[in-house]
């Protein structure tokens, strides 16, 4: 469970909808996937340095952004797993490696990009690609839903970007 304090409102709030049961690691193996984790969600360790007591800090936008991100890649392994259903594992995988890599080189091309702005522009491209190889399966776009989603938590410009 994330023990997290909201400082805004200065609430202190368990979350428990997270996939795996320590919440270092799984924060850790997240950030992996959206670097913008360690900018939403702050790691406050104990005195004692039990990193099993650790606690959280954060906005309350900022921690819906988080949940965001967390549903947002539940959804992408869901269609990941059809991926590899239809095409392969291997396949599906190295889709998720070429998606990375594109943000990579996008996020120096444009710097003035924030942590969280190019974190949904990783989503929005990995959804695209996933959209192109499922359509021949008759899966609907995503896309158009994910706008929704994230509407007025970036910015129009970044909802529509071309990736």
């Amino acid at each position: 469970m994330l023990s997290i304090y909201l400082t805004d409102v200065r609430k202190n709030v368990q979350f428990s909808d997270y996939p795996g049961e320590h919440p270092v690691k799984f924060i850790l193996s997240f950030k992996k996937i959206f670097p913008s984790v360690m900018e939403l969600l702050l790691p406050v360790l104990p005195e004692n340095e039990n990193l099993e007591e650790m606690t959280w800090e954060s906005t309350v936008a900022d921690f819906e952004l988080f949940k965001l991100l967390l549903s947002g890649w539940g959804v992408v392994e869901l269609r990941l797993n059809a991926l590899a259903a239809f095409r392969d594992k291997k396949f599906a995988d190295q889709t998720v490696v070429k998606i990375k890599q594109k943000r990579k080189e996008f996020s120096v091309k444009n710097n003035a990009l924030t942590s969280v702005e190019l974190d949904y522009l990783f989503l929005h491209a990995l959804h695209a690609q996933i959209d192109a190889e499922l359509v021949e399966v008759g899966e609907k776009f995503y896309l158009p839903v994910l706008r929704d989603i994230w509407k007025g938590h970036v910015s129009d410009k970044v909802l529509n970007a071309k990736f």
